[in-house]
């Protein structure tokens, strides 16, 4: 007996799973887009501090998203290879592991915030704003690391809607709760920054209840687990072997983005706000790819438990097409839209002209992120960690650090912003080669 994922039409699977994390993902990008927005507003010192937080708060969150990925991906070959039982009993296992996890992360992010952001290169005159945006947004990443995890529970048995109603609630309550909570309202007093944190953190407690409550009553894919079953000890070391190197990949690029904020410091503080303002612009515009990348893990993983090479192959001619397709529209999209759009988020004509360059630039060399996401998406499915970590290392750390100092030697104008170009182009090149020969290893032999 197949499951839903392994029969019916391959581009009709992947829409209906894509469709549903697309508006997920928007909601998800707007606690940040909707934050910088109003915290733009009480002044550039504000502005900055939420720009050198961002990262910060992307490491957690991606954390959280590789262990999610390491579940998703043997969960769902569980589903496809007829393990429903088991599946239930690792996934309700995984996501208690997850509660402890960011309890724990929460805890020491708080006790750190002025030394860690020390240490990335914020000011002291950053600090306090820093401190009350931050003293929220920890058990606020705290809950939406719990959320992830319950939604992989989702994912794996290729349910997308579930977690995308909640971040779309959650994402309506932070929206009217900021400028309440920011600039106060009646009795409610104006809180600034710090109102901006408290916002994001009480729209993610009804995120972790809606879920919660969806996984236990609705579908019963959460219980309270007696013991581990005999299967369970090789379920997780898969688990970790693909949630490890997947938490550190994924981590990897929001901490790019805190190295170029810290060689951008060494020039002025408008480059930092601007390449902050970019950054989110261009995560908006990942949105798509992104939320491809979520309809791969439980299409790949469910064929590839399944054994059926036909729909294999006919997932990735659909998922790199489409791929391709998005990325003409990325380059011309950001080129053309890259200086009102960055006029949204600031006035500063110093800011809005770091923002504007960027964006035009790395325009242009987004498909080669796209094809590194989407191939590590791929290879993480299939467990094959390892290759998907390195396509990570290289376009985040292993080609933008070289490519930086050359740049740097060469006197070029924004050496940061032509190296995340560099690093995005020879991604491209490198991911397409790694993935023909895990297709022809894997896939073709199988």
């Amino acid at each position: 007996m197949k499951t839903a994922l392994t029969l019916g039409s391959v581009p009709g699977h992947l829409w209906r799973l894509t469709a549903p994390m697309i508006l997920a993902i928007i909601a998800h990008m707007s606690f940040n887009l909707v934050d910088t927005y109003f915290v733009s507003k009480l002044g550039s010192l504000e502005l900055t501090a939420i720009s050198f937080s961002f990262p910060v708060v992307m490491v957690l969150l991606n954390l959280s998203i590789g262990y999610g990925i390491g579940s998703t991906s043997v969960l769902s070959r569980m589903i496809g290879n007829q393990q429903n039982d088991l599946a239930v009993c690792i996934g309700s296992w995984s996501v208690l592991l997850m509660i402890s996890i960011s309890l724990l992360l929460c805890f020491l992010g708080i006790l750190s915030i002025e030394p860690l952001f020390r240490l990335l290169g914020a000011q002291t005159e950053h600090i306090p704003y820093i401190e009350k945006y931050m003293i929220w947004a920890y058990p606020a990443m705290a809950l939406r690391m719990i959320a992830i995890a319950i939604s992989g529970l989702f994912k794996s048995n290729g349910i997308t809607n579930i977690p995308s109603r909640a971040m779309l609630i959650t994402a309506f309550i932070n929206l009217a709760l900021d400028p309440i909570l920011i600039f106060g309202w009646g009795p409610i007093p104006a809180l600034g920054i710090e109102g901006a944190g408290l916002a994001t953190f009480l729209a993610n407690v009804l995120a972790v209840a809606y879920e919660m409550y969806a996984s236990i009553k609705t579908y019963h894919f959460l219980r309270i687990p007696e013991k581990l079953v005999p299967e369970a000890k090789e379920s997780f070391r898969q688990i970790f072997s693909i949630g490890l190197p997947s938490s550190v990949a994924n981590a990897l690029n929001p901490l790019s983005i805190s190295l170029g904020n810290y060689l951008l410091a060494q020039s002025t503080v408008a480059a930092v706000a601007g390449f902050g303002v970019a950054t989110k612009i261009q995560a908006f515009f990942m949105i798509p790819i992104l939320a491809l990348s979520s309809a791969t893990g439980p299409m790949i993983g469910q064929n590839f438990g399944a054994k059926d090479k036909a729909r294999l192959s006919i997932c990735v001619r659909w998922i790199f097409g489409s791929a391709i397709l998005w990325g003409l529209v990325q380059s011309v999209s950001l080129y053309f839209l890259a200086e009102p759009l960055s006029l949204i988020f600031s006035d500063n004509k110093s800011i809005t002209n770091v923002s504007t360059h960027y964006l035009q630039i790395i325009g242009f060399s987004l498909i080669g992120y796209s094809f590194v996401i989407l191939t590590n998406s791929i290879m993480n499915a299939s467990n094959k960690p390892l290759q998907a970590f390195v396509l990570i290392f290289f376009r985040t750390l292993g080609l933008f650090v070289p490519s930086y100092f050359i740049l740097k030697q060469m006197s070029l104008e924004y050496p940061v912003l032509w190296s995340y170009f560099l690093a995005n182009l020879l991604s491209l090149f490198l991911s397409s080669w790694s993935l023909k020969k895990f297709y022809e290893k894997h896939i073709e032999k199988m």
